[in-house]
């Protein structure tokens, strides 16, 4: 702890000195949230070297704007869990009903199927926003860490003395220091990765992620765009491999950084006492909807027309 506050106290202090110059700076040359981003890694560099800087920014930035999310995002899927039963029990009342309808009316398989499927997909998406779980709130994440992920990275390739898209070359060349300010093999931070490592890893991290993600949802019906998605993410992560083999190490550790964060949480989020510490509800599949006898004669006489 004594460590701690001096530091928080010189990044807030060196905050205060460059807040004017750097936003001013802005108006000209960089948008105000890539200003601010510089801001606070040249605070942390006070005390930190520019290594530590990027990457102890990127996990303070991911603790404290995206992790909250995630958590927000698993306790709501904990509540969809909860909820299955409801939904499997009103999804067979559903099932009756429709089929009796589409008897009495004379309606093909083909349009009991879509009334079904339409009826279920309201009153599923009716359920969710009562008890407090919408499923538009689980895109929240995305929409937080993409834009993260692009001010970082400008605000770093800036850095870096790259040119920037749309606003082309917005430094006379790299932060003082960062061309020293790396370690072991990757001593320049303005320079790509010369043994290829930090790229191969920063690819491994991206594919883990997804593949992660395909895993934890394997016992889960998927729809074509969803396969469609998961191969396209294969692709990018091994497509982002060359890409970061071109760009400065400085930009490479926060890939790397911001990468292996998400797979560390990924995996932890698996562990039931992480989600015990964190009041996260047990990992458990959702029943899939039964019928019963009266419902498969009734359905297969209705597909049978």
């Amino acid at each position: 702890m004594p460590r701690i506050r001096p530091l928080a106290l010189t990044c807030i202090r060196r905050l205060r000195q460059q807040k004017h110059a750097s936003f001013q700076n802005a108006s000209s040359t960089l948008p105000i949230v890539l200003a601010a981003n510089e801001s606070v890694i040249q605070a942390l560099h006070a005390q930190l070297p520019w290594w530590a800087s990027i990457m102890g920014f990127t996990c303070l930035l991911r603790s404290c704007l995206t992790l909250p999310i995630a958590i927000y995002q698993q306790k709501s899927v904990g509540k969809m869990i909860q909820l299955a039963p409801m939904i499997q029990s009103w999804g067979s009342t559903l099932r009756t009903q429709i089929a009796s309808e589409s008897k009495q009316k004379g309606w093909g398989y083909t349009k009991y199927n879509v009334q079904l499927q339409k009826q279920y997909r309201k009153k599923v998406s009716e359920i969710y926003a009562h008890y407090g779980c919408p499923r538009w709130k689980l895109l929240a994440l995305p929409y937080v860490q993409i834009p993260l992920w692009v001010s970082m990275s400008l605000t770093l390739r800036h850095m870096s003395g790259y040119p920037l898209p749309w606003y082309g070359q917005t430094s006379d060349g790299p932060v003082q220091g960062l061309s020293e300010g790396g370690f072991a093999w990757v001593t320049d931070l303005t320079v790509p990765d010369p043994t290829m490592t930090f790229p191969l890893l920063i690819g491994a991290g991206t594919l883990l992620n997804v593949e992660l993600n395909a895993w934890l949802s394997k016992d889960k019906e998927k729809t074509t765009t969803q396969k469609v998605m998961t191969n396209a993410f294969r692709c990018l992560a091994i497509v982002f491999v060359p890409v970061a083999a071109h760009a400065p190490m400085s930009l490479g550790l926060y890939w790397f950084t911001s990468t292996w964060y998400s797979a560390i949480q990924n995996v932890a989020f698996q562990i039931p006492s992480v989600r015990t510490t964190l009041n996260l509800p047990p990992l458990q599949a959702p029943p899939s909807p039964s019928k019963n006898k009266d419902q498969e004669k009734v359905e297969s006489n209705i597909e049978k027309k």
